[in-house]
């Protein structure tokens, strides 16, 4: 039997169930990671996105994908997402978002 109740889709309603509006989050990512497409199991020198990591109280390090290059916040800065959405793929979750910004 196979259960098909979840969307194969970036949605928000998908990050809202893993990050919490509630509690702030952290930046801890020391520089932009580029992420590069890949072709024939080898990378290319077309850019896909950009990533960057971040942390939440009761959540693992998470890292969020941006199509454009963020600014990379400082280390353990508080940041708040534009329209961060989220991809759950078999026991994986996968966050992207349109851009970020620091909060003080």
């Amino acid at each position: 039997m196979r259960i098909n109740n979840k969307a194969s889709r970036y949605l928000e309603a998908t990050a809202q169930q893993y990050v919490s509006a509630e509690k702030p989050v952290y930046s801890v990512s020391p520089a932009v990671e580029v992420k590069y497409v890949w072709r024939d199991n080898r990378p290319t020198e077309e850019v896909s996105g950009y990533q960057l990591s971040f942390v939440q109280e009761g959540l693992p390090v998470f890292k969020v994908k941006f199509e454009d290059e963020p600014i990379l916040p400082k280390f353990l800065s508080k940041v708040s997402f534009d329209q961060l959405t989220a991809l759950e793929v078999r026991s994986n979750v996968y966050f992207k978002s349109s851009g970020l910004k620091e909060v003080k």
